[in-house]
Formats: structure tokens, C-alpha cells, sequence
């Protein structure tokens, strides 16, 4: 029900922009390229609703392509017992056209508090088309393939990396055991 109701709303709207077009060209064109620019001037306006994720579109790749890197120092962190750090989780990053939040995490040594390796992880939303819709329960992009980006396989980073992750509500415990 739910797609059909998209449908139509998709429907209704390139019907509302063919008839903007039609009535700029009739106004302000003569009658000799009446069918031209009344292609034109639909073909600019059927994108407009889904513009601001166009533009996040590109904001969202370039920040996967920097920041959804894993960075970690392989030989130092073998053997060695770490902890996860999120920090910020889920922020809202200011100055995009559609929200993307960003996580970081930090792989950190139990006992000297150093950084091994780090990563963030990004999320965004689908535009204000899409929310304003409200028909679809993630509100996940129109425009995008994927609405998520991080490292390959980030959980099973101890795995390939030969380290103990220690949970946060053990850490407590795993340092009163150290002293």
C-alpha cells in the first residue's frame, strides 16, 4: 500500500511540473518552440524535489571516502587487550543538505589508554521530500544506493587483528584486576 501511495504521489507530481512547464512556455516563449522549451523547463524542474539529496549525496560520499577508513597500527595492537570508545554516537554533522550522523570509534589499550586504531561510521537520511512523505520507516535517500558506510566488517576487527576487546562494563572490573 505503502509503494503504491509513493506511486502516485511521483505521479501527481510530474503531472503538476509538466503543467508548470507548459504554462512558463505559453507565457514567456513564442509559439515556435512551445514543445522544446516546455521539454526543457520540465526536464529542470522533475529533479527539484529530491535536490538537497543530490547535493547530500556528494557530501555523504565524500566523507565515507575520508572518514569510514579504518586506521590502525596492525603490529602494535596484536596480543594486546582494548576497549571501545564511541564518542561522538550518532551526532548530527552541521552544514550538510540532508542529516548525516557520524559515530567514531576508538580501539584504545586497557592499561595506558592509547590509541591502536579508530574509524568512523556514517548515517544518513533521505531528504526533506521523502521525510516530508513520511510513508517509509527508515526515510532512507531516493537517490542513493546505500544510506550507511563504515569499514569492511568493522565487528570482527579483533578477529582479524589478533586483540582481546574487552566490553565497557568489564573494564572497570579487567583494571581492578591489573593492580
Amino acid at each position: 500500500m505503502t509503494g503504491l501511495l509513493f506511486l502516485a504521489v511521483v505521479f501527481l507530481l510530474i503531472l503538476l511540473d509538466l503543467a508548470i512547464a507548459t504554462w512558463i512556455s505559453r507565457r514567456f516563449v513564442s509559439r515556435r518552440y512551445w514543445k522544446y522549451s516546455t521539454l526543457v523547463i520540465f526536464l529542470c524542474l522533475l529533479p527539484l524535489p529530491v535536490a538537497d539529496e543530490i547535493i547530500g549525496g556528494f557530501q555523504f560520499r565524500a566523507l565515507c571516502k575520508e572518514g569510514a577508513q579504518l586506521k590502525i597500527d596492525a603490529e602494535a595492537i596484536r596480543g594486546k587487550a582494548v576497549y571501545v570508545t564511541i564518542d561522538p554516537s550518532n551526532e548530527y554533522l552541521q552544514g550538510t543538505a540532508i542529516p548525516i550522523q557520524r559515530s567514531h570509534f576508538s580501539y584504545r589499550d586497557t592499561s595506558t589508554d592509547k590509541e591502536y586504531a579508530n574509524f568512523d561510521i556514517y548515517d544518513v537520511k533521505g531528504g526533506r521530500f521523502i521525510r516530508a512523505l513520511g510513508i517509509f520507516e527508515n526515510n532512507a535517500p531516493l537517490t542513493m544506493g546505500f544510506s550507511s558506510c563504515s569499514p569492511p566488517r568493522p565487528g570482527s576487527l579483533d578477529e582479524q587483528y589478533h586483540f582481546t576487546r574487552i566490553r565497557s562494563r568489564d573494564l572497570i572490573n579487567f583494571r581492578s584486576t591489573l593492580k
